[in-house]
């Protein structure tokens, strides 16, 4: 029975590399230590960007949080906290993720429906109240939320020296995975990336102001070779802008970049693909950028389980995939965690699964041991051939993104919309044929009636809409609107010059401007996207 089922498939990671039976080491026999290994917290980095990884410093337990109101995700972000949780990142609605204000009629049904609202310096307020921001890193999602940060944080008495915390690089250079009619140009998006990289550079040093982030394009389908080759191809798509700007010595873009990757169910893949990012990274900076200073060549970066490989059928069953994606991530060497609800094919996480998603991550460095050692994997023959085998086929994926004339060119072709309805085409294909096994889905699936499992479901509050609606209205009312009308034309007025853009919307928000407010002066400036369209 063996037999026929071995003779039957074809053994295949999730990239669709073919696997051998066995790993011997003829198939690393090519493989040089000190060139493709060496030591951690050493170039290529290929085991570990710091010499004692988690025995120095153990990765930082982030969740991505944001549910209703500022009020309600204020409350979560002190139980985090309290529950042994080290980083917040902030998780905003369908709204404020896209640049529109919560009373904007195009957001009916939107509002703190799976995220936050904030639309103002007034909500940033009432989300961080009572955290202690030089206590916590904080991952912002957009620049203006940024911005909003660190205006709550001057109006806090905080010295933007000591704040900690990443931007991430959504929509430039990485592709978005949204259709979104409103998104301002690619031109504009870059704008606004590159003076706020630039201005955080003097001004809030320990921030990470270009996390480049590949979990959106990986959730909708991008295997691991795409998503990595889409990571290095906007990692040097930005380099290559900072360099061309000469404002600011490149030594500093590479000493503040991180970033951000999606964890799958394939175990050893996700392990080695981080091994194999390391050691390109490492390469890229060389041999590119001439960087000689290892610690400019480090690759920092945050790891989420990957949502769409979670399923409602069964949904107990998704703590199991997350634990096996977080074990995954840990010996792979990231620096920072996110394990998602088990309930998130279902609902946003109730208070079970927040508790759950930091407990799993507590007992990957409190009980297995893993953390240890460094890099406990290094040697097997098969994780050796693997990260060799994802890194080979990284970069002629690499090079395909580049001979379209980088990744700016390839977003505007249309090939990575292609890329991704074509991704999840195959994996929904792979699924619904039995190619690709998912328990309780495909395979050992119980009637609904069978499954013992009792899931609480989160309840959204319908009124919560309104509150913030009429927050928003509020603020336009009873601010000085003269005043906000000034600072939003110093900002058009800087957009349509050479001046750094990024203190003009700080000003802004110091006046009470809102967010859409914001976006729409660059929407005016820079117009909008007509490559996020959607379309093949």
């Amino acid at each position: 029975m063996m037999e026929n089922e071995e003779t039957r498939r074809e053994f295949t990671t999730w990239s669709g590399i073919p696997m051998k039976e066995l790993y011997t080491p003829k198939d690393v026999e090519g493989l040089d230590y000190e060139r493709d290994l060496g030591f951690p917290g050493e170039p290529p980095f290929t085991r570990g960007v710091y010499r004692s990884m988690y025995r120095g410093k153990q990765f930082t337990i982030r969740r991505f949080t944001g549910v209703e109101t500022p009020e309600d995700t204020n409350k979560l972000y002190r139980r985090e906290t309290e529950l042994g949780q080290t980083g917040l990142a902030i998780a905003p609605d369908v709204p404020t993720s896209t640049g529109l204000d919560s009373d904007n009629p195009r957001c009916k049904g939107d509002v703190g429906f799976c995220g936050v609202p904030i639309d103002s310096v007034q909500d940033m307020e009432i989300v961080f109240d009572g955290i202690p921001l030089d206590k916590v890193t904080t991952w912002t999602y957009t620049v203006p939320l940024t911005a909003m940060y660190f205006v709550n944080a001057e109006r806090r008495g905080y010295d933007l020296k000591v704040l900690g915390g990443s931007t991430p690089s959504v929509g430039w250079p990485t592709p978005s995975a949204l259709d979104i009619p409103w998104e301002v140009a690619i031109e504009g998006r870059k704008r606004e990336a590159m003076d706020f990289a630039e201005w955080a550079a003097e001004n809030v040093p320990k921030w990470h102001s270009t996390s480049i982030s590949v979990y959106a394009p990986k959730d909708n389908g991008f295997n691991c070779i795409q998503e990595l080759g889409v990571l290095l191809g906007a990692a040097i798509t930005a380099a290559d802008a900072w360099k061309e700007r000469r404002k600011v010595p490149l030594e500093v873009f590479f000493r503040r970049i991180s970033f951000e990757m999606a964890t799958a169910n394939d175990f050893f893949e996700e392990i080695c693909k981080l091994r194999a990012a390391r050691r390109m990274w490492t390469k890229i900076c060389r041999e590119r950028y001439n960087i000689t200073d290892p610690r400019l060549m480090q690759f920092r970066v945050r790891c989420q389980t990957q949502g769409s490989t979670n399923v409602i059928e069964e949904p107990l069953n998704n703590l199991m995939r997350i634990a096996f994606g977080m074990l995954a991530s840990t010996l792979g060497g990231a620096q920072s965690l996110h394990a998602n609800g088990y309930d998130e094919a279902l609902c946003i996480p109730t208070d079970q699964s927040m508790l759950l998603s930091i407990r799993t991550l507590q007992i990957i460095q409190e009980e297995t041991n893993v953390t240890s050692t460094v890099d406990p994997l290094a040697g097997s023959y098969y994780v050796e051939w693997l990260t060799n085998e994802l890194e080979k086929r990284t970069w002629d994926y690499l090079k395909k993104i580049e001979d379209m004339g980088g990744m700016i060119a390839a977003i505007k072709s249309g090939f990575f919309v292609n890329e991704c309805k074509k991704a999840n085409y195959d994996w929904g294909h792979r699924v619904e044929t039995g190619e690709r096994v998912v328990v309780g889905v495909n395979k050992y699936r119980l009637k609904p009636e069978e499954v013992p499992y009792k899931v609480p479901i989160y309840t959204f509050e319908p009124t919560c809409r309104d509150r913030q609606i009429e927050r928003v209205k509020k603020l336009r009312k009873e601010r000085d609107s003269a005043k906000v009308t000034d600072a939003l034309k110093e900002l058009e007025k800087a957009c349509r010059g050479d001046e750094n853009t990024f203190p003009l919307v700080m000003e802004a928000f110091r006046a009470c401007a809102t967010l859409q407010e914001v976006y729409d002066v660059w929407r005016e400036v820079y117009g909008l996207d007509p490559h996020s369209r959607m379309q093949v």
